[in-house]
């Protein structure tokens, strides 16, 4: 359809306006600039195109660098993820692959960064050369980060088949070396500079503040890593002969871990060890508490009644385990006058976790060899099945629990085992608490605490952890039958204060009709009834929280209820707690540390913003088997 002249007119008078004003504003340019007319507009042309060319070319050079970056930033977490244990060929050539690849992948981005032609050009526009140099500094970081970290893995391999337990010993000299290489490795990365800056662009933030955690958490732990090693040393007997009660952990009857009812000593010089006794706790019995440790108030308040300075069975009711194992060291001094340098405590998941790695065992009175996959069931159940509620039963079965634990050791010993999977075995049982270690050395017990394999659960981020342990209160072994669930409510409130609402829900799965064995009762102490459990739930919550009826223990808040479960029943129990200024930088956090159960418990953490607006997912359901660091983020 052809326009109308009126319509063609309008247009032609818009378009006569604008070129005025296009005019107007070029005449204004040229005569700033002196210029004739041609060759202003020529030079405009040519600066927009120019400008907009080494922008956009400079864009793709930075964004390609800070790819490499962020690559090589997987490269060094994957490799600091696996250094504690590379000590196998595989695990060694994988990390001398991750290393280097990360040192590849800096190279080429420093080089990309460094003879772009149209990068330098880029220099003279602010931004671009803001983003280059900021990126310059984090690859040039990141690169220094992969060859320490190489140099530690061609460590890690020169010294790999020193890391072998052969002929019952292991070779301290190389687990020095290592320790050395660790720590000069972690002293490096501390010493680089932070890559991380404001008016980063959001992809080139974001690779910087990862590549400064990755930097700091791997420095922090090498050098955790090598003071553990030499502690690990100094109990293998590496400047004079060493002892160490082995405590082992019964997850039957829970106390903050499993009840301490058997146990084992191993004797240790020049990393040769053995064992030297081992039996029922009943062996180590006590008249009197031990004088030379003392409890804080608020364990004293709480525990004090279980007496746990002279009964073993109460020893681990806290949740502090460095308080425990001073106190087991103590108990063991005063019931046979030996001393003992460390106390390594180990419950059946642990167990089963170096029956992964050593393989079956077999222990003279139980019918089937021991193994990952039937060592729960069997210890925790079956033995009881048979055995009637008497003194002598009990103590045979103390001392079949012990032999098992003996077992292992032996088999360590006399087999030819890479010390990486022992320690990744061992490892994965400790972050759940399964394994824990004390040093009756001041300094090793602290590098110990600060690798998280000793200490109360307030000892890292007290005032937002949270920690619960469902113990039994009656003298039965019904733990087997035992499941808590925990359910966490969180209000957010306007000015940042967090009202947490936690219910344990205690499920009692005994058999019914329900035999009176040892398994099931009754005690005559505390209850008649086969299959009742008596639910002793205690609630740390986080320091500094206001918490209805709580002592500081463990370096937290702790409340208590009980509640007696009878077979078939579920009971809940319900804690409150407050605390103001929960929500920082628009986010909230939370730090749970589990009770080391034969199964984990199930954990549900739901937070409702009043005030607030909770992003992503409000409800997060987890296993809560190991401790969790959960983080929501919030708008207003």
């Amino acid at each position: 359809m052809t326009p109308s002249r009126d319509s063609t007119d309008r247009r032609m008078r818009r378009l006569t306006g604008r070129s005025f004003d296009v005019a107007r504003r070029a005449r204004r340019i040229r005569r700033r600039l002196g210029l004739p007319r041609s060759r202003r507009a020529q030079l405009l042309l040519a600066l927009g195109a120019s400008a907009l060319v080494v922008i956009l070319w400079g864009v793709v050079d930075v964004l390609a660098s800070r790819n490499d970056l962020l690559a090589a930033r997987r490269d060094l977490s994957g490799a600091a993820a696996n250094l504690g244990t590379a000590t196998d060929a595989d695990a060694t050539n994988d990390l001398r692959i991750a290393t280097r690849d990360a040192v590849e992948r800096t190279e080429r981005a420093r080089k990309r960064l460094n003879r772009a032609p149209l990068l330098r050009v880029a220099d003279l526009v602010p931004i671009v050369r803001n983003q280059r140099r900021d990126l310059l500094r984090a690859v040039d970081v990141a690169r220094r980060a992969a060859i320490a970290g190489d140099a530690l893995a061609a460590r890690v391999e020169r010294v790999r088949a020193g890391l072998t337990v052969r002929n019952a010993s292991v070779d301290l000299t190389a687990v020095a070396a290592l320790a050395d290489a660790a720590e000069t490795a972690g002293k490096s990365l501390a010493a680089l500079p932070r890559t991380h800056a404001g008016g980063q662009w959001g992809p080139l933030s974001r690779a910087t503040v990862d590549l400064d955690a990755v930097v700091s958490d791997t420095a922090q732990r090498l050098m955790t890593g090598a003071d553990t090693m030499r502690v690990a040393g100094r109990l293998l007997g590496v400047d004079k002969p060493s002892r160490v009660f082995v405590a082992l952990l019964n997850n039957a009857e829970m106390r903050d871990q499993g009840m301490v009812l058997s146990y084992a000593v191993a004797e240790a010089r020049a990393g040769s060890f053995q064992v030297a006794r081992f039996g029922s706790i009943t062996d180590l019995a006590l008249d009197a508490p031990v004088r030379d440790v003392t409890l804080p108030e608020g364990t004293a308040f709480m525990f004090g009644q279980l007496a746990p300075l002279q009964y073993w069975q109460s020893v681990n009711a806290t949740a502090d385990t460095a308080l425990a194992g001073a106190s087991m060291a103590s108990m063991y001094r005063a019931a046979t006058g030996d001393r003992v340098d460390g106390v390594i405590a180990l419950d059946v998941p642990a167990l089963s976790a170096l029956l992964s790695v050593t393989g079956p065992v077999s222990v003279a009175g139980i019918a089937v060899p021991i193994s990952a996959e039937n060592a729960a069931s069997v210890l925790l159940n079956d033995l009881y099945a048979s055995q009637l509620n008497n003194t002598s039963d009990r103590e045979e079965r103390q001392r079949k629990l012990a032999s098992v634990t003996a077992a292992v050791i032996e088999r360590i010993r006399g087999a030819s085992l890479n010390t990486s999977a022992i320690v990744r075995a061992l490892g994965s049982a400790a972050a759940g608490g399964h394994v824990w270690v004390t040093s009756t050395l001041p300094d090793d017990q602290r590098a110990l605490e600060r690798a998280g394999l000793s200490g109360a659960p307030g000892r890292v981020g007290s005032d937002r952890t949270i920690h619960l342990s469902v113990q039994n209160g009656t003298a039965t072994k019904l733990d087997w039958f035992v499941d808590p669930e925990v359910d966490v409510e969180v209000y957010l409130t306007p000015d940042g204060t967090a009202l947490i609402n936690t219910t344990v829900s205690v499920p009692n799965k005994a058999p019914i009709p329900t035999p009176s064995t040892e398994q099931f009762g009754p005690d005559n102490i505390v209850n008649s009834v086969p299959g009742l459990y008596r639910a002793r739930t205690y609630f740390w919550g986080p320091a500094g929280a206001d918490q209805p009826d709580s002592v500081k223990e463990s370096g937290l808040a702790l409340s208590y209820a009980v509640t007696d479960v009878r077979p078939g029943e579920t009971k809940s129990v319900t804690f409150s707690t407050s605390l103001i200024s929960a929500v920082t930088k628009d986010s909230f956090r939370l730090r749970f540390v589990p009770q080391p159960r034969v199964r984990p418990m199930k954990l549900r953490v739901k937070v409702t913003g009043l005030g607030w607006k909770v992003t992503g997912e409000g409800t997060q359901s987890v296993s809560w088997d190991r401790t969790l660091e959960l983080e929501w983020k919030l708008k207003r």
